[in-house]
């Protein structure tokens, strides 16, 4: 166990930083000490009044926030109850079991670490002096914790647990550049020990990022039946091996298949704890993402690395996520139900590069020109005036998607429509029903034999002239009288700027 101190001005603050982790889905609140009920009972005004009416009970001392952080070996899998009690434990042995202290779970690296909360002045305003904990109390409580509790020992140098509890800032191998070996060894060592894999396949995977390649033989082989495990560096050209293939019983440590085996079901279970902080990731990368490469870019900018498993015929039939803050490997499967590939995909442009770019242009202009302030169908026919369409899709998750594009280009390039235009149709009550039903009486009026013309300037034309069926059309799929009750407001805030601005 690491432990370590942080003295401070602002017991706020300290509140703040992981109030907001917890709000990010990266922590957890598990314990209060000194409140009188549950952390889930308290808010988080009531939490800095605890503690700031014992500040206010001492004008001099500044420095009166304690923010302290207990960090735990990468292979310790630790319960709630287990790290409620190393808290208390370690509170009382540095002089701070009568303080008020909140305790926070942290899922935001690849350790196991909490957060303790608390003030250094007592309830009759005297100061706790903590000149010296750290290197005195700290260091003792630390040593008879992890005998109590049977920690990994962090004075221990064999277990590289004091460097950070992260593993080697590993770089992909390259062939000849360092001495094989060494260079396989570092990387296999750091993967197996520190990176949540669930199966081999998984394992493999993450060694094929940093271009080693971890191989079993052939099944029905010697070595495959014998539970054999070589490693060899990964030529990317070829996709094949290259230099001499390392038994992985000449590695230090040993990292042989047994070992890695042993591992698969402490490392899915662990995993779980992170599975939030990738879908929050991923989340916010669609959300910025308009098509495949944008959305690896920003994953990738995250520190996760995403593939898209894509067979010889060409289809994407799979995609996985490499977490290399966090060291997890997640299927899309793995993440939450709607994060595979086919419905990433699906919110993401999947069609030509030049014609992605067309409807990221023409949707970008259409809805500043747009006035949100008119009834939904009034909007709709503007639109189809403009060629513009609304494919929406179900995703796997049951929710309603949509994308906007130019009816003159493939659908596969609409643009995914944001989380405020996703609000506006779903005001409007746009289903999936009502939205291909416009879609199929633009396309068959203006292809009528089916064949679809992505050059033709024909539907200039055309466009206006299906307006009153298309008029029609509106008011069977929607109800006579429709007002603009369902509007979300920041579109009728956008709509009444624009229309001052006109009057201007």
């Amino acid at each position: 166990m690491v432990a370590r101190i942080n003295n401070g001005k602002s017991i706020k603050g300290v509140l703040n930083y992981n109030e907001t982790k917890v709000k990010e889905g990266v922590a957890q609140c598990i314990d209060a000490v000194g409140f009188g009920c549950s952390p889930d009972e308290l808010s988080f005004t009531n939490k800095l009044t605890r503690f700031t009416d014992l500040t206010a009970r001492n004008k001099i001392a500044k420095t009166n926030a304690v923010h302290i952080s207990l960090n735990f070996h990468p292979d310790e899998n630790l319960n709630e109850q287990t790290l409620r009690e190393i808290a208390a434990t370690y509170m009382e042995k540095i002089g701070f079991g009568d303080q008020p202290y909140l305790v926070y779970r942290h899922f935001d690296a690849a350790h196991d670490h909490i957060h303790i909360a608390t003030v250094n002045i007592r309830p009759n305003g005297r100061r706790i002096d903590t000149h010296n904990t750290g290197k005195n109390e700290s260091n003792q409580a630390r040593k008879e914790i992890e005998d109590l509790f049977g920690l990994f020992k962090s004075g221990n140098s064999d277990n590289k647990f004091t460097a950070g509890l992260k593993p080697a800032d590993l770089s992909k191998a390259e062939y000849g550049k360092r001495p094989t070996k060494n260079e396989i060894s570092n990387i296999v060592r750091t993967v197996a020990k520190y990176y949540r894999y669930g199966n081999f396949k998984e394992y493999s995977g993450i060694l094929e990022e940093y271009n080693v390649l971890a191989n079993r033989g052939e099944p029905g082989s010697r070595m495959y039946e014998a539970g054999g495990l070589v490693y060899q560096l990964l030529d990317r050209k070829t996709g094949k091996g290259v230099g001499v293939p390392i038994k992985s019983s000449s590695i230090y440590e040993e990292p042989m298949l047994k070992k890695i085996e042993a591992r698969y079901e402490k490392n899915i279970e662990i995993r779980k704890n992170y599975r939030q902080r990738m879908r929050r990731t991923i989340d916010n990368a669609l959300a910025g993402a308009t098509d495949r490469h944008s959305f690896i870019a920003l994953l990738k900018a995250e520190n996760i690395i995403a593939d898209f498993k894509i067979n010889d015929e060409g289809f994407t039939y799979g995609i996985t996520f490499i977490d290399k803050t966090t060291f997890c490997f997640f299927n899309g499967s793995d993440v939450a139900k709607g994060y595979g590939a086919k419905a990433i995909l699906e919110r993401l442009q999947t069609g030509s590069p030049k014609q992605n770019a067309f409807n990221r242009d023409f949707v970008d202009k259409l809805l500043a020109e747009t006035d949100f302030s008119k009834d939904f169908k009034a909007v709709l026919t503007d639109w189809m005036r403009s060629g513009a369409l609304v494919k929406a899709f179900d995703t796997e998750d049951g929710s309603i998607r949509y994308k906007i594009g130019h009816v003159t280009t493939e659908p596969t390039s609409f643009l995914p429509a944001n989380e405020q235009m996703n609000s506006y149709f779903q005001a409007n009550r746009l289903d999936i029903h009502q939205a291909n039903t416009i879609v199929d009486f633009v396309f068959t009026h203006l292809f009528p034999i089916g064949k679809f013309h992505p050059t033709t300037d024909e539907w200039v034309a055309l466009l206006p002239k299906l307006e009153k069926e298309f008029t029609s059309l509106l008011h069977l799929l929607w109800e006579p009288t429709y007002g603009s009750a369902a509007q979300p407001l920041a579109l009728l805030r956008e709509a009444r700027k624009k229309k001052r601005r006109r009057r201007n």
